[in-house]
């Protein structure tokens, strides 16, 4: 009898391992579960025989135990995390165009909210967690806390790092302000204060933002219009198009347009044009559309941008933008580029203290850009001299300076016992960094790379430095930024129940933890 029961328990552990080991297959692939129910995964399970045929119930229930596990071992993690965190905030909806199309199954859920920490660790490489990926039908909301701010105050009790966050990125919408989000801010400071003043930064998303100086000029180009151009062009479907395919197209009509092609090839002869009107307004969308393109696309493209490389490429958007306004000789054009010019100049005064501070610590940069750029004009908004960026800096570093995490260095002790006693004869760390000269310029180069190799250089500095720039500005990167509308969520997430969605989404990150 206790023969045949450890073979039970055996066969048991055997078919756990199974649907475990599927269960992270869907999880790191971003499989819907259900597609097990799908005739050509019948059919692959046929021909493999497995001796354990997996089952949907069985694979959403060892997904939810790894979610359960994983989410121990990030609350482990976070406890012995020494850095900050910013949380960011996207609310995703299942749109009716074309993506509704692809989804596989019934639609049991439309819409999400993404809560997102984003932290450089102590390796110094960036990471991006999902916390929290939640339906807003979902969700119990305590009146106390409101809409806006039960997520980040929920993520924070549920994984402990309310000592933590420092930074809230936020979308480019009313209801996200000063006054909405102060009961989080207050909350947080009730359980302690950190090197930040204020104690919780709000910022906000940079992406978002070119998204909405987009439509401030395409919400002009009628649907009639833009078949027109689709139909002169060969361009494919118009819905659903991300911003910066609508600019390609439209420029290349412009393109067409300059060099007479609709005239000289009666192919055209039949096809509806744009009036003179419409082309001004076309022609305005692609100038004003293409300097906001020329800085997303270094920003976006590629590898991740840290928060230290926005400050001058933002800068250099509105001295291009200023420039269009300059030469403008249309009244349509003055008023589109005002209208992009009034939104912009919005985000860069609320945005200019942090993105200045992190620009500052890019060695290729120091104070000299900030210098240039504050010489170049009179500045009389608050936060936006240089002066007071470095203000903000020194006492910055000296909040870090006399905490009692800098008393735990990252780099040898004894090199920091040695490293203080010369400084404390000559000068900080920060005063000592600015003084010597800038890099050479290199587009290539990695902030973070810089940072952690000259970290036993600057033991509280670096500190510094990995928390500013670990601070995102932007919650999408490569395709997604350039969205016409809200992002949508992945469509394997859409039809399946709440908590599933949830512990999936999550869970693909902190794999690496198990």
């Amino acid at each position: 009898m206790r023969k045949k029961l450890k073979l039970d328990d055996s066969v048991v552990d055997e078919e756990k391992e199974t649907h475990n080991a599927m269960a992270k297959w869907f999880i790191s692939g971003e499989l819907n579960p259900n597609f097990m129910k799908s005739p050509s995964f019948t059919r692959l399970m046929s021909f493999m025989e497995p001796k354990y045929p997996p089952t949907v119930s069985k694979v959403q229930n060892e997904i939810l135990e790894i979610y359960e596990e994983c989410k121990e071992k990030a609350k482990c993690f976070f406890k012995g995390f020494e850095g900050q965190l910013t949380l960011s905030y996207e609310w995703m909806i299942l749109g009716n165009g074309w993506a509704r199309n692809y989804v596989k199954g019934p639609v049991l859920l439309e819409d999400f909210v993404c809560l997102t920490a984003h932290f450089v660790d102590d390796n110094w490489k960036m990471r991006k967690w999902i916390l929290g990926y939640t339906t807003t039908t979902d969700q119990n909301i305590p009146m106390d806390d409101g809409y806006y701010v039960y997520p980040f105050k929920n993520a924070a009790q549920d994984f402990e790092i309310d000592n933590k966050v420092s930074t809230l990125l936020l979308p480019n919408s009313e209801g996200f302000d000063d006054e909405t989000l102060d009961p989080f801010r207050k909350w947080i400071e009730e359980r302690g204060k950190n090197q930040f003043n204020p104690r919780v930064l709000l910022l906000y998303c940079c992406s978002d933002l070119f998204r909405l100086m987009v439509d401030d000029v395409f919400s002009e180009l009628s649907s009639s219009l833009l078949e027109d151009v689709r139909m002169l062009v060969g361009w494919g479907r118009c819905s659903s198009t991300n911003w910066n395919v609508t600019l390609f197209h439209l420029q290349q009509a412009v393109d067409m347009k300059a060099e007479d092609a609709f005239s000289k090839d009666e192919i055209y002869d039949d096809y509806d044009k744009p009036s003179d009107e419409d082309w001004i307004k076309i022609e305005t969308y692609c100038k004003l559309t293409g300097c906001i393109y020329k800085v997303a696309k270094v920003l976006f493209e590629g590898e991740y941008s840290t928060s230290n490389v926005f400050f001058h490429l933002l800068a250099e958007l509105k001295l291009m933008l200023n420039q269009e306004l300059a030469d403008a000789d249309d009244d349509y054009f003055l008023g589109k580029a005002k209208q992009i010019l009034e939104r912009f100049d919005k985000y860069w005064n609320s945005m200019f203290l942090v993105l200045a501070i992190a620009s500052v610590l890019d060695p290729r940069f120091k104070t000299k850009y900030l210098e240039f750029y504050c010489s170049k004009k009179a500045v009389n908004v608050e936060g936006s001299k240089a002066e007071t960026v470095l203000d903000y800096l020194r006492n910055l570093f000296a909040r870090y300076a006399a905490s009692e995490i800098c008393q735990k260095p990252i780099c040898p002790a004894e090199y920091l016992k040695f490293e203080g006693t010369l400084r404390e004869l000559q000068e900080s760390e920060l005063d000592s960094y600015l003084k010597e000269p800038v890099m050479e310029w290199n587009k290539d180069f990695k902030a973070l790379e810089w940072w952690k190799e000259e970290s036993q250089k600057y033991p509280i500095l670096s500190r510094v430095a990995r928390d500013i720039l670990s601070i995102s500005i932007s919650r999408a990167a490569s395709y997604d930024a350039y969205v016409a509308d809200r992002r949508e969520p992945p469509e394997f997430v859409v039809s399946m129940k709440a908590n599933v969605a949830n512990a999936m989404m999550c869970s693909k990150k902190w794999l690496r933890l198990l």
